[in-house]
């Protein structure tokens, strides 16, 4: 078997791991972090369900906020985001590259990088499509003949262009 198996991770885990990298490796500036203009600002955490199952056996050394957890349970459904986290990952990356669609799609921080570029773990949601679908899509699009209108293949259909 050629090569070692890297193992593709999720979106939010993709937001969870550029969100340490983007605070210097520290996990605990991530949970503290405060600039809400971010795309991903909404999914840094990776925990969608922290606010009800509280934060008190999750063994972070966070501080909590309040004593008393019941003031953030009612604020969860409008910290909650409306577009999925791959959105989020999209117009992070337009952000990246200054709103150029095709630097997007032509990003070089893939995990296969060299430098002077990082892997970037967004690089597999860039396009805004989780992979696999775009790779169905793609498969697809390869496997279905090119049709113009007046044109027929030879072989293909019954009726040959008569001389």
């Amino acid at each position: 078997m050629g090569g070692a198996h890297i193992r593709k991770i999720g979106a939010l885990e993709s937001i969870r791991k550029f969100c340490v990298a983007c605070m210097g490796g520290s996990y605990v500036l991530v949970a503290q972090c405060d600039f809400s203009d971010c795309a991903m600002h909404a999914f840094r955490l990776n925990r969608p369900d922290e606010h009800q199952a509280g934060l008190a056996g999750s063994g972070t050394a966070a501080p909590q906020p309040s004593p008393e957890p019941e003031p953030l349970a009612p604020a969860l459904p409008a910290e909650r985001p409306k577009r999925p986290a791959i959105r989020a990952i999209r117009r992070q990356c337009l952000n990246c590259c200054c709103g150029d669609r095709a630097r997007v799609r032509a990003c070089a921080a893939s995990p296969k990088s060299r430098p002077p570029f990082d892997p970037c773990p967004l690089w597999r949601y860039r396009l805004g499509s989780r992979p696999e679908i775009l790779e169905r899509r793609l498969r697809k699009a390869r496997h279905t003949p090119l049709t113009l209108p007046g044109l027929t293949l030879p072989g293909k259909s019954g009726d040959t262009p008569s001389r």
